[in-house]
């Protein structure tokens, strides 16, 4: 069959990693868990004999069938013609019996980020291991000061715990992609310091303050500077700070403080 471009088609084709990464997401029996983009199915299988409960959502029709014969020896897997960003994670946990999804998946490098920022704003989602673009998963896991650090870093460390799960080069798709790829872990907290509710205005002030990263912050957040850069030399930093010195913790109470978010205009990347 041949693979769709605009769906950003990369199928897992190596049998050995495909094995690896379930061991590594260690589905189990009680486990409701989703898989986003099965695709030609090298994890679907695997997952469904481990996990209790599997919903694997594809959006390109074409590939349906053979995924319905795939699970069809798996009384509680089953396939779901969908795209995973106009899911109702909350409706779909509701639906799978209330408890929280184990979300895994070999993500589209056209939408992964956008993927990522849904599941990242709900409470219905216990962990996820996604596989995406080396770039997008060095930005989920970077800290303060690094040239990854950015919007995306600082969402996901107010939400999870996060953990690189290991490398895959371009030879472990088809067809080979021209970037590398990475698999990376996101456990929930049970606490976190971002409620879920609160994530769109933290995310606004990102943009606006990573914006243009050879401006200052406060620089960034105009109307706002002079009481950013007074905000920054009680927290101990320099008052011509940049976005990318702020942790996360620190991020969101200048949020919080700055109240409601400024309007569109930011360039930022997640």
């Amino acid at each position: 069959m041949a693979l769709k471009k605009r769906l950003g088609q990369h199928f897992l084709a190596n049998r050995g990693t495909a094995l690896a990464l379930v061991e590594a997401f260690a589905p189990a029996p009680g486990d409701a868990v989703v898989e986003i983009g099965p695709g030609g199915g090298a994890l679907t299988g695997l997952l469904a004999e481990r996990a209790g409960r599997l919903v694997a959502l594809e959006v390109d029709p074409d590939l349906v069938p053979a995924l319905e014969e795939l699970l069809a020896p798996f009384p509680g897997a089953e396939v779901r013609l969908a795209d995973a960003l106009e899911v109702d994670w909350d409706a779909l946990a509701a639906e799978l019996g209330g408890g929280p999804l184990r979300v895994i998946g070999n993500l589209p490098y056209n939408v992964g980020t956008a993927i990522v920022r849904r599941l990242l704003a709900s409470d219905a989602v216990r962990d996820m291991q996604l596989v995406l673009q080396k770039e997008v998963a060095d930005r989920l896991l970077a800290g303060p000061g690094t040239k990854a650090y950015g919007p995306l870093s600082v969402l996901a460390a107010l939400r999870c715990r996060r953990r690189r799960v290991r490398t895959l080069p371009p030879g472990a798709f088809r067809p080979p992609p021209r970037v590398t790829s990475a698999a990376v872990t996101l456990e929930f907290l049970a606490d976190p310091p971002l409620p879920a509710g609160e994530l769109p205005r933290l995310e606004a002030w990102l943009h606006a303050g990573f914006g243009h990263r050879r401006k200052t912050l406060a620089g960034n957040l105009g109307p706002h500077r002079e009481r950013v850069r007074g905000w920054l030399e009680e927290r101990g930093f320099p008052a011509d700070a940049r976005a990318e010195v702020l942790p996360p913790a620190d991020w969101l109470a200048l949020a919080r403080l700055l109240g409601p978010p400024p309007g569109p205009g930011g360039t930022a990347d997640l």
